[in-house]
């Protein structure tokens, strides 16, 4: 059975290993919360294979912000981004925070076993919760701050871990997430990035503008924590799927076309132009051995000067 097709609530469930400091409430203890909130929210469990991004937006723990930790898998050619966990609070301190932190990307690893990336947005309290957890709990999978108008490629990634939202890379962060939102995969239906949590969903709703995207905020009385964290982790998953190549939803697109021809030939194979009664048209419809689709790579696609596994850690 394909999961990845099914709508979160058709999925079946099952229970968090032990020894990550999770377990799953049932009935009586979900009708005794009033909120979603300090609950890790699960729409698809860890699967082999993928690659997962955890998009951090961090608060003081005061009750007037939320700290925010989306847990984004990232798209491959058959299948589109998908948010799969999240956990919310507006209590949790952010030294407190990194611990959870810490669990979830455990939960989460790589196939090559590390934890999951973890993109954590260092403005202001970020920087504690980073810091914790590569300091204090030996969180090894950091995303590497990126700098995208440097000429020189060599130059191209810095030494600091975490990202940092500020007016040059505001309009970006919000121009992907947009792209994503309204884009549609041609294989499952569903849109480049798929999103389940109804907090993030009522957030998007409260996002206006009476201008620019760029200028686009929460209205009064509203947030945008969870829009944030999952734009974050939506940008961090198209940079580490090779942006500097052909973006992963043009190669979906383009493979369902050359399905379509395919269908249409038949077998796929290019006709005898010669002894058929195919058109100059059709001739031209076909794709070129250039435009065949390649294998999905394993490894990244864009630069990484200092040969970083992944394009994302310091570490080997």
């Amino acid at each position: 059975m394909d999961l990845s097709r099914l709508l979160p609530e058709q999925r079946p469930h099952y229970a968090i290993p032990p020894g990550y400091g999770f377990h799953r409430l049932n009935a009586q203890e979900l009708q005794e919360r009033s909120h979603l909130f300090d609950t890790l929210q699960i729409w698809e469990r860890p699967r082999k294979g993928h690659r997962y991004i955890l998009g951090c937006d961090v608060s003081d723990g005061l009750g007037q912000d939320r700290s925010v930790c989306d847990v984004l898998r990232m798209g491959t050619i058959d299948e589109p981004e998908e948010q799969v966990a999240q956990f919310v609070s507006d209590t949790c301190m952010p030294k407190a925070f990194a611990y959870i932190i810490n669990a979830i990307g455990h939960l989460y690893p790589w196939p090559d076993g590390r934890e999951a990336m973890a993109a954590i947005e260092c403005n202001n309290h970020g920087l504690s919760v980073q810091d914790t957890l590569q300091l204090h709990l030996g969180y090894r999978h950091f995303y590497i701050w990126e700098v995208m108008d440097q000429a020189d490629p060599r130059k191209r990634f810095t030494t600091r871990m975490g990202w940092v939202t500020t007016p040059r890379t505001r309009p970006i962060l919000l121009d992907q997430f947009h792209n994503g939102i309204v884009s549609t995969d041609p294989l499952s239906g569903y849109s480049d990035l798929k999103v389940n949590s109804s907090l993030t969903i009522d957030e998007m709703r409260d996002f206006q503008t009476e201008g620019a995207l760029w200028e686009a905020e929460a209205g009064r009385g509203a947030h945008d924590d969870c829009l944030i964290a999952l734009a974050i982790a939506h940008f961090v998953a198209w940079r580490l799927s090779a942006g500097e190549r052909e973006p992963l939803e043009d190669r979906r697109k383009r493979r369902r076309e050359e399905a379509l021809r395919a269908a249409r030939f038949g077998d796929g194979k290019r006709p005898d132009f010669r002894n058929t009664d195919t058109t100059a048209d059709d001739a031209k419809a076909l794709p070129t051995s250039e435009e065949q689709r390649e294998p999905e790579e394993e490894e990244m696609g864009f630069y990484d000067p200092s040969g970083r596994s992944w394009g994302g850690t310091l570490y080997d």
